[in-house]
C-alpha cells in the first residue's frame, strides 16, 4: 500500500515538474496534494506501528500475569508440603 501511494506522489512530482506551461496556483494545489498523500501515508504508518505495539505490549502483560499466576500455585503448594512435612 505504502509503495502505491509513494509511486502515485512520485508520477504526480514527474509529471507536474515536466509540465512547465502550469499556473501557480495548479503548481500549489499539486504540491498541496502531494503534501497531503505523503502525510496520510506517515499518519497511517504510525497507526499501525502503534497497534502493533499495543497488541504486543497486551500478550506481554497476559504473559506475566501467566508467570505470576503459576508461580503462586507453586509457592501454594511448597507452603502445602512443608506444613504436611512438620506434621
Amino acid at each position: 500500500m505504502k509503495r502505491i501511494l509513494v509511486m502515485f506522489a512520485l508520477a504526480g512530482t514527474l509529471a507536474a515538474c515536466n509540465n512547465s506551461a502550469d499556473s501557480t496556483s495548479e503548481k500549489k494545489d499539486s504540491l498541496d496534494s502531494m503534501a497531503s498523500e505523503k502525510k496520510e501515508m506517515v499518519d497511517s504508518s504510525a497507526e499501525q506501528k502503534k497497534d502493533m505495539i499495543d497488541s504486543t505490549t497486551e500478550k506481554k502483560k497476559d504473559a506475566i500475569d501467566r508467570m505470576d499466576s503459576i508461580n503462586r500455585k507453586d509457592t501454594t503448594t511448597k507452603h502445602e508440603r512443608k506444613e504436611h512435612e512438620k506434621k
